[in-house]
């Protein structure tokens, strides 16, 4: 089975120092609707973590703090996460939530209990985005784990070097693209070429990503606790459901990430018993559970005269809503083929405006 449609997907030159997906969370409740500069928001995620860092010392692990050094380098270091991952940008030196970075912000108002233990929306959005931006690396280490349950630290950054080679010749057998192709054996000539010391190298690639495995629920915090590293039942179950290609090698799709991994990933990370696939829902009931999150959406998110907001900022806002507080299996692809059509709440026509460019996709309200 082969498909033109998989992606090269890394994040490049992250950092050993960003290993808790809080501090990211935490960037962007300070952010809120309001652009800081630089400076500014480096002085608050650093007065954040010194603020939690009994909670982080509640933690299973403690490392990933920004701590009071000088040059405050691990904040600069979370910040480049987040703008990596698309939750927010810089504009003349000030720094803003992306449309992507607003929703999250929208799912994740409250704080409550320790923060650096995730809430189910924080693990299902930054499991879809890690998937979505470093799809390569993170399935490079899972197939690892998989392949070697207990596997230690040092063990695992001395073979990286060669199991991501080896996932990049195989990939570039997969693909059709004759580009994607090109990339990937350009990629993999420089690893080979540039990587003198690949134990070393890998200390920026694999702790993080291991510590991100930890927070979203896929590694064992037992185990973790002891540098051994056991996949959960969740972390089997999210291989298990990915698209497999040429025997032993599987990836992500961008039509698996907007289907399948919202109606798959739910029931194994969270636990969600007896909820509903959209699919088994009629029109009438679609419409009903539909109707009062399109709402919120349109209230949460509109900025303008203009009745009308970003599609995906929907989707990732109605989709994790419906999935967490309604217990209906529902995806970006269900919920953009149902707004494909006009639908009419309350005397108000929603229909969705489709762009091949899908950051400027958008949902438009006009009277029925």
């Amino acid at each position: 089975m082969s498909s033109p449609r998989l992606e090269y997907r890394v994040l490049e030159n992250t950092n050993t120092q960003t290993r808790r997906l809080a501090y990211v969370t935490a960037l962007i409740s300070i952010l809120g609707r309001r652009s800081l500069p630089e400076k500014v928001l480096l002085a608050r995620i650093l007065r954040w973590g010194q603020a939690h860092q009994e909670r982080l010392n509640q933690y299973w692990v403690q490392t990933g703090a920004v701590g009071s050094t000088r040059r405050n380098s691990a904040g600069a270091r979370y910040l480049d996460l987040a703008s990596k991952l698309g939750l927010i940008a810089s504009i003349s030196g000030e720094y803003h939530l992306t449309q992507v970075g607003l929703a999250l912000s929208a799912l994740k108002n409250v704080e409550q209990g320790n923060p650096f233990v995730l809430t189910d929306a924080e693990r299902l959005f930054y499991t879809y985005l890690l998937l979505e931006k470093d799809a390569d690396v993170l399935l490079t280490i899972l197939r690892r784990l998989q392949e070697q349950p207990g596997i230690g630290l040092s063990a695992l950054q001395k073979i990286y070097q060669q199991d991501f080679v080896n996932r990049l010749i195989v990939k570039g057998r997969v693909v059709e693209d004759e580009h994607l192709r090109e990339q990937l054996r350009d990629r993999r000539l420089a690893i080979e070429a540039g990587w003198k010391k690949p134990a070393r190298y890998a200390e920026h690639i694999v702790p993080p990503r291991l510590n991100w495995l930890l927070d979203l629920g896929f590694l064992e915090p037992t185990a973790f606790q002891r540098h051994r590293y056991h996949l959960t039942n969740a972390g089997v179950t999210l291989i298990e459901n990915l698209p497999h290609f040429d025997k032993a090698f599987y990836d992500v799709s961008a039509t698996w990430l907007s289907g399948d991994f919202w109606r798959l990933t739910p029931r194994s990370l969270l636990n969600i018993q007896n909820a509903r696939p959209w699919n088994s829902l009629n029109e009438e009931e679609q419409l009903t559970v539909c109707a009062p999150r399109l709402k919120e959406a349109f209230g949460i998110f509109q900025r303008s005269m203009v009745p009308k907001v970003s599609l995906m900022q929907a989707l990732f806002y109605i989709t994790v809503r419906l999935i967490l507080e309604d217990h209906i299996l529902v995806s970006f692809a269900d919920l953009t083929h149902w707004l494909s059509v006009p639908r009419t709440i309350e005397g108000w026509c929603y229909q969705a405006r489709l762009s091949p460019q899908e950051n400027v996709s958008y949902i438009v309200m006009t009277p029925a």
